[in-house]
């Protein structure tokens, strides 16, 4: 739906300078059909030109030109990353306030979206009201097979293959006949499907004034042009005067052409009075139009292309330096010769367990993973040597996959596609720096936990999980390293900001709720219970970057723990 509005945009301001070029050129033309036709290829060009595509010479472009965003799992190998479950803050007097923005693009899009509805149900409004006079009025074989007389009409008018008229109507022999030369010469030049195809297009341009100045210029040329086929018949004053008595100031239906209405009349005998223009200045002026048309379609081509290549290049570098930071991830799904078959040994040794590899900076990850880390046990953990490190870099150089991503851009996407020996430096200095040590363990896909849904609570299990340094010397860290903010007033706080959360393990704790409830209406207390949010914040990041736990103790098996933290106000500063 957005490339529908950016199109419409894009037809919307060339049919503007198109239509411009032809009011300038053509308002006072008496070559009605040429005009007609300039009209109909000005909305037709304008609905196809944001479509037309000048292809030009990309030598300069990257061998490489799509677009990037995320890689597709089936390239990345063994790489699997399960995020972390997270539970907002849930204060018990205040629920969490949510900011609100406008969404000012979608409002915008809806809003276009609602008057293409609107303008097409008046379409269907208008031609319904047309069938609806033909299937209940009355046919008048009298005045012709394809004549309707219904006692809603008040002025004649036509509509595709059928003329409509009063029920109650007085016409003389004459003025019928004048009525009817009319009328049939727009049957027989289809201006109906003229109408229906502005009206169309006037759908989706409809926020676009200039699409109804189109349109009213339309309707004028078809009545020039009926016009002129009566003046074949019947003199100027006779016409004139038959349109005086019929035309009246009631409404004009819009998909209709009726035959003389008060608001177009005097403009209707001024062209039937204008002089004929002359064919050299027909001529010149079809020349200028079409040099300014296909030079506006091509240039707003070529922008439009310059504008894609653009684009396409920014992100082809975007690609690129995202894929340089993601080097260090994907260096981890492969093993050198030698540690495969260290793999293989530890496999025959364990048929029965899933054995797994990964990569660390840090030597310390060994005492954590023993300590924090469920459903992992090491197996094996040497230091990669520089001949090791030698070695990885030289299978990840050599390796032909082809790494694909895509990234959405504007109202599209495309696919990039990378080797790691596109960035050798890259591959070689991530290696060199983060792959230090390398552990090959048991993964416990079921940890032996009484059930990962129940969760008990610490007078239930045997042994209470444990948070490296202790629970009170979290809540005294989070205290120290929070401050109050002046505009509070510090004798309102509560003894300890309290939380109840669950622990999962290692660094993941979930169901975080506030214990602590104010006195006082929530609009009063709003302020402290952002404040609350802000140690809620520092609460989560300490334990996703420095705190780890260890899981609870049940029958000897782990599990998933209710705790309570009380962080004393005391301390804070």
């Amino acid at each position: 739906m957005e490339a529908l509005l950016i199109w419409s945009l894009k037809s919307s301001a060339i049919l503007a300078i198109v239509f411009a070029c032809y009011y300038f050129l053509f308002r006072n033309n008496t070559v009605f059909k040429l005009r007609r036709t300039l009209l109909l290829l000005i909305l037709g060009l304008s609905c196809l030109a944001p479509l037309f595509e000048v292809q030009v010479s990309q030598e300069e472009q990257p061998v490489i030109i799509q677009q990037a965003a995320q890689l597709k799992s089936s390239t990345i190998g063994q790489i699997k990353l399960t995020p972390t479950k997270e539970t907002a803050i849930q204060p018990h007097a205040l629920p969490e306030e949510q900011v609100k923005t406008i969404d000012w693009r979608s409002v915008i899009l809806y809003a276009y979206l609602i008057g293409i509805s609107v303008s097409l149900a008046l379409l269907l409004f208008e031609l319904g009201k047309v069938v609806y006079l033909k299937f209940t009025g009355s046919r008048a074989p009298e005045m012709g097979r394809n004549v309707i007389a219904h006692s809603s009409i008040t002025s004649p008018f036509s509509f595709n293959k059928t003329i409509f008229i009063p029920k109650k109507h007085d016409f003389s022999g004459a003025t019928w006949k004048t009525i009817s030369i009319h009328e049939q010469a727009h049957i027989d030049k289809r201006h109906s499907l003229d109408l229906l195809f502005a009206r169309l297009v006037q759908s989706l341009f409809w926020f676009n004034p200039i699409i109804y100045l189109l349109q009213k210029d339309l309707r004028t040329v078809h009545e020039a042009q009926a016009d002129e086929e009566v003046l074949k018949n019947i003199g100027f004053s006779a016409y004139a005067q038959t349109l005086m008595q019929v035309s009246l100031p009631g409404y004009q239906l819009p998909v209709a052409h009726s035959f003389a209405v008060i608001s177009s009349f005097s403009k209707r005998l001024k062209l039937m009075k204008t002089h004929r223009t002359k064919l050299k200045t027909t001529l010149l002026s079809i020349v200028a139009i079409s040099l300014f048309s296909f030079g506006i379609i091509g240039w707003s081509s070529l922008k439009g292309q310059e504008e894609v290549i653009t684009g396409r290049t920014e992100s082809f570098e975007k690609a690129q330096t995202r894929f340089k930071s993601m080097i260090p991830l994907l260096i981890s799904n492969k093993l050198t010769p030698k540690h495969q078959k260290i793999m293989e040994v530890i496999k025959a040794e364990n048929p029965d367990k899933e054995i797994r590899f990964q990569y660390y900076k840090e030597s310390s990850f060994k005492s954590y993973y023993d300590n924090f880390i469920p459903q992992r046990h090491p197996l094996f953990t040497p230091i990669m040597s520089q001949s090791d490190k030698e070695a990885l870099t030289r299978i990840y150089l050599t390796d032909s996959t082809i790494i694909n991503m895509s990234e959405n851009i504007g109202m599209g996407s495309d696919d990039f596609t990378f080797k790691y020996s596109d960035f050798t430096p890259d591959v070689s200095d991530a290696i060199k720096n983060n792959v230090n040590y390398i552990m090959i363990y048991e993964y416990i896909d079921k940890p032996t936990v009484y059930n990962d849904s129940e969760i008990l609570n610490l007078e239930e299990v045997d042994q209470a999980p444990i948070v490296m340094g202790g629970i009170e010397n979290l809540a005294k860290t989070i205290a120290l390293d929070i401050k109050v903010p002046e505009h509070l007033d510090r004798n309102k706080l509560p003894e300890n900001i309290e939380f109840e959360f669950v622990v999962q393990g290692g660094k993941s704790i979930t169901h975080i709720n506030l214990l602590n409830n104010l006195k006082g209406s929530d609009k009063k207390n709003k302020a402290y219970y952002q404040f609350f949010r802000e140690v809620h914040d520092d609460f989560r990041m300490k334990i996703s970057s420095i705190y780890p736990w260890k899981r609870g103790i049940k029958d000897g098996k782990e599990v998933l723990v209710r705790m309570k933290i009380s962080i004393p106000t005391k301390y804070m500063l």
